[in-house]
């Protein structure tokens, strides 16, 4: 009976000193056309046969359902805090696009590499192009000339291209799309004082590309406009309140920084007074006017760079003053 005894110590100690079973659920799917994410599970406890100590991925390519080339391997030892894990993952990088590789994983104890999962096989996507070169040229007629190259890496026929462009401060940017021919478009609209953004990507049979992304601001200058919708809001015997709207952004030509009001009674011809309105707010009351008389307004606006025009004149009346008091 000792002999017995001691053989079944022996097969249980150093026979079976390795994980029995193999890591459990693995996954694997495609991140992108050069990496995939593997998954699984420890193997079932009883099967561990001691502390695992870490895991390795093994991977080859394969063609026609045969293993081709050499096989690799990524290990991931885990640390003491890992060790009770029960889920773990790993991204595998630096794969072919559109290829088929055989994964299976095993864990590992102090003495030595366990059971081997099933095989799981899958193919990476195709690559989509790398980014396009892109140069932007702003002319002095509110246009920009974009001008582009293929990129160095197509991985296929390129079937064309997509430019996205617009005001860096506005939420939406213009869409359009080109034939893989055509390799220059010219935008209209380019407005002085303001930066836009260029994002351009290419694309072949598995999609869009990475954009190259490109940007320019146009100097400031002047406003070529007026300010829109000037009236009066409300009044009295000695004051009125104004209120206006921003020139047309197109117009603006930059920040604007502050307004200038000009006001006249109409009966007194060269007398004008000039209100600056700091910061530049689109409303201010004039006060100290004098009752039941015509006033003859306009405003303009100003950037960094001085005034614009001034609006077209109108004209507001104060209130005659109350005869009951």
């Amino acid at each position: 009976m000792g002999g017995t005894g001691a053989c079944n110590s022996l097969l249980s100690n150093d026979v079976v000193p390795v994980p029995s079973g193999p890591p459990r659920k693995v996954e694997v799917e495609a991140v992108n056309s050069t990496a995939v994410k593997v998954s699984w599970r420890s193997p079932v406890p009883n099967k561990q046969h001691g502390q695992i100590r870490g895991y390795q991925v093994h991977y080859v390519r394969m063609e026609n359902g045969e293993p081709k080339g050499q096989p690799m391997l990524k290990d991931i030892m885990l640390a003491d805090a890992q060790v009770n894990r029960v889920f773990y993952e790993m991204i595998i990088a630096g794969l072919q696009p559109e290829t088929t590789y055989s994964f299976t994983v095993t864990a590992y104890t102090t003495k030595g590499d366990g059971a081997r999962s099933k095989p799981k096989l899958i193919s990476t996507t195709g690559a989509v192009p790398g980014k396009p070169r892109l140069v932007i040229s702003h002319t002095q007629m509110n246009t920009a000339l974009i001008q582009w190259h293929p990129p160095v890496d197509t991985f296929g026929p390129l079937q064309g291209y997509r430019l996205k462009f617009g005001r860096k401060d506005m939420d939406t940017l213009t869409i359009m799309e080109f034939s893989e021919k055509e390799d220059h478009f010219t935008a209209t609209d380019i407005h002085k004082g303001a930066s836009y953004v260029f994002r351009l990507s290419a694309r072949n049979k598995v999609g869009f590309g990475e954009e190259m992304v490109k940007e320019i601001s146009v100097p400031e200058e002047v406003p070529s406009g007026f300010p829109q919708n000037l009236h009066s809001e409300s009044s009295t015997s000695t004051s009125v309140q104004l209120t206006w709207q921003m020139p047309l952004l197109a117009e603006r030509n930059g920040i604007i920084t502050k307004y200038t009001v000009l006001y006249r009674d109409i009966n007194v011809a060269y007398q004008p007074v000039e209100l600056p309105v700091v910061p530049a707010d689109t409303t201010v009351t004039l006060s100290g006017l004098k009752p039941d008389t015509t006033y003859d307004v306009k405003v303009r606006a100003h950037t960094s760079k001085g005034p614009g025009p001034y609006s077209p004149s109108v004209q507001f009346r104060t209130l005659p003053v109350d005869q009951g008091r």
